[in-house]
Formats: structure tokens, C-alpha cells, sequence
């Protein structure tokens, strides 16, 4: 199947997506599943063991049972990833199959034309938060690191972000919206200010917190800041995030010669990519830390360690602190 056979129903697709997105009710979430999903759809369809069981001449084809169900296929074998997982002989997850029929739905729907599904995929399981030992094996390590810091770079923020996550059990997206204005470490009580932003936002309005930030983690976040002060200053970026990259990656965007736009070191760090980068670096402290006593290897997915911490909020001060959440069923 040829790039030219199938313009005409990639184009009809893309310009239902880009509708989607631009409208108000679709959520900045939403939109970047459904770009993401298009961005897959021509993977697939240039992928050799792609079979849509027939010609794609027009959007309606790519919506037929034995598309979709070669589409899903190939998507939930990873054979649509754009970057290789760290993750042995990772497959994706419930959660992300049931993005893709979601997309596949909304699509069809604005599309006009029917989608054929099979089975349903399940709900995810909800899956188990940290346990206490393993968070207080964490603090702990943390502690210890402040004498004897970690030399690779990703380490080093590693050990920040699960520092401040333990401390905030802030969101992925409101970790990637921390600027260093954010920080106050020379407090006498250190802390950073969260901006909470509920999942219900057309519910609940943001707000904003200030988190008291415990030894450990203020120790680790330093360490961190003299390794970020060190990108920045390389590459004379004025960056503001606190969570920026610590090796060049590629824009996605094709340049003129045909290879595509490098992006130095430095540059913040968006949901997807502090996610990959949390998991790459876990991947490897794990492996570290496998041998010491009592050690229970970390998830893979940055929601298990927040979903283990709950903050309390006093309302005559507003300070905030944490605590154990419960086991959730």
C-alpha cells in the first residue's frame, strides 16, 4: 500500500481531527490524544504487517472491523512507537488501547461513518501505589544521596522528582508546570507553591498550594539545580522550567535536508517526556538497587508513587502537608 493510495483518506482524517481540537469542548488532553492517534494511523498504514482487508481509498475504509482491529493490533504489540521502550518486552497498556477506540470513536463519529469494534477493552486495574517501606526505603535514599549525589545527570533528577512527588503527590502536568520562582529553598521552612489543577476543571477551579518540602528532598532538588544550571548555561537557554531535558532529542519536525530538528539539552520538559524520562531512569535504580535489603523495585509509572501520598491542608495557615494515602481498591 503506497503513500498515494491513501492521501486522500489520511487527509480526511486529519482535517476531522484538527475540527475536534479546535473546538471549545474538546479539553488540551483530548487533543493531544487525537493528534496522537493520526500520527499513529499513518504509522500503521505504512506499517508491512498492516492488513485493512481491502483498498484505503476513502476515511470510511480506514473504520471497517479488519482495519481497526489490524490498527489495534499493531498498537497494542508497541509496533507503532515512535521510540523504543525501556521497558522489556513492554506491550501498551489497557489505558492506552482504550485512548485509541475512544479516538477511533470521536473520529467516526465526525466523520459520519460507522466504526466496527470488537470486544471492548476492559477497564484498567488500578494499579497497587508505592507501599510505605518502599517510600520510606526512598526517603531514606534520598537522605543518604545529599552526601554522595548520583553523577549522571537523569539520576540526579530522578531522585528531585521523586522527592518532590513524595512530598506534593503533585500531577504529572503540574510537575512540568513548576518554574524555579516556584522554589523557595532558602526558607526557613523550604517549600515550593503547586498549582492543583483537578481533573474536573470545568468543576473545579485551579489552586494554588504551598508545600512544605522535606530535607531529603530539598537536598536532592539542589543537586539537581546546579545540574540544570549547568544545561542552561551551555547552551545560553533562558529556560524557566525546573524539569528540563538532559540530552538532545528530536523535534518531530522534518528540516530542510530531510533529517528531522534536533533540540539541545535544557529544554523543558512536556507530560510525555517527563513520564519516559522517569521511567528510563527508573529502569536503571532499580537495576542499581536491586541487591540492597528490603528493596521493592519502583513502578514504572510516575501515578502509582503520587497516588501514595494525600495532603492535608490546614485552613488557618494554608500550609500543606502529606501523609500515607489508604490502600485503594
Amino acid at each position: 500500500m503506497t503513500e498515494g493510495q491513501t492521501a486522500g483518506a489520511v487527509e480526511e482524517v486529519t482535517a476531522a481531527a484538527e475540527r475536534l481540537c479546535s473546538r471549545e469542548e474538546t479539553s488540551a488532553a483530548r487533543a493531544r490524544q487525537i493528534r496522537w492517534f493520526v500520527k499513529e494511523l499513518r504509522l500503521a498504514l505504512a506499517h508491512p504487517e498492516y492488513r485493512p482487508h481491502g483498498p484505503v481509498v476513502t476515511a470510511a475504509d480506514l473504520f471497517r472491523a479488519q482495519a481497526v482491529s489490524s490498527y489495534l493490533d499493531l498498537g497494542r504489540r508497541g509496533e507503532l512507537r515512535t521510540r523504543a521502550s525501556r521497558v522489556p518486552g513492554a506491550v501498551s497498556s489497557p489505558a492506552s488501547m482504550r485512548v485509541r477506540e475512544d479516538c477511533l470513536k470521536l473520529l467516526a463519529r465526525e466523520l459520519g461513518v460507522p466504526v466496527e469494534f470488537g470486544e471492548r477493552v476492559e477497564q484498567p486495574q488500578v494499579r497497587e501505589p508505592v507501599d510505605a517501606p518502599t517510600r520510606s526505603q526512598l526517603r531514606a535514599h534520598l537522605i543518604e544521596r545529599a552526601e554522595n549525589p548520583p553523577v549522571l545527570a537523569a539520576h540526579v533528577r530522578l531522585l528531585a522528582v521523586i522527592g518532590t512527588v513524595l512530598d506534593t503527590g503533585a500531577r504529572v502536568g503540574e510537575l512540568c508546570a513548576l518554574t524555579l520562582a516556584d522554589l523557595d529553598l532558602e526558607a526557613d521552612q523550604p517549600a515550593v507553591t503547586i498549582v492543583r489543577k483537578p481533573q474536573a476543571r470545568r468543576v473545579a477551579e485551579p489552586v494554588t498550594q504551598q508545600v512544605t518540602l522535606s530535607p531529603g528532598t530539598v537536598a536532592a532538588l539542589r543537586h539537581w539545580l546546579r545540574h540544570r544550571q549547568e544545561l542552561i548555561d551551555e547552551f545560553q537557554l533562558g529556560v524557566k522550567a525546573l524539569w528540563v531535558s538532559v540530552a538532545g532529542n528530536h523535534a518531530g519536525l522534518p528540516a530542510q535536508d530531510g533529517h528531522a530538528i534536533r533540540r539541545p539539552p535544557g529544554m523543558p520538559l512536556r507530560p510525555r517526556g517527563l513520564q519516559r524520562a522517569y521511567t528510563r531512569a527508573v529502569v536503571e535504580l532499580n537495576a542499581e538497587l536491586a541487591g540492597s535489603v528490603g528493596w521493592r523495585p519502583l513502578p514504572y509509572r510516575l501515578e502509582q508513587l503520587r497516588r501514595a501520598v494525600e495532603l492535608t491542608v490546614d485552613s488557618d495557615s494554608d500550609s500543606v502537608t502529606t501523609r500515607t494515602a489508604a490502600r485503594r481498591s
